[in-house]
């Protein structure tokens, strides 16, 4: 096994923990771990919603999980080249989840033209 196989099979069973754990923690406690969303005033954290970034994050781990299952047999049984490709697939995944688990992604859209009740 070659360090890019070791490195995608530890990457893989660390977001498998990290997504097992939000499944058993309330998505209520766990948003409160977002530190961007706790850095914020009062009136700015009325207009989001950090739950929407828990939803995000766990589409996130679970596709992290399964390119790195997958890219980690086929090395295996094909060609240890595929677990370079499947490292930066992964890399790459990592890098677009900072913006999508971001605070721009989580506005809640308001609703204009009707009144409260």
């Amino acid at each position: 096994m070659d360090k890019f196989q070791s490195g995608i099979l530890v990457i893989t069973f660390a977001t498998l923990a990290i997504y097992i754990l939000l499944l058993i923690v309330d998505v209520e406690r766990s948003s409160k771990w977002l530190k961007w969303y706790q850095q914020m005033d009062v009136e700015e954290q009325k207009k989001y919603d950090p739950r929407i970034a828990i939803c995000h994050l766990k589409k996130v781990l679970i596709t992290v999980s399964v390119v790195g299952i997958f890219g980690s047999l086929l090395s295996w049984f094909i060609k240890p080249v595929i677990s370079i490709i499947t490292f930066g697939v992964i890399m790459v995944m990592f890098g677009f989840s900072i913006s999508y688990i971001g605070a721009k992604n989580c506005l809640v859209i308001e609703k204009n033209g009707l009144p409260d009740d």
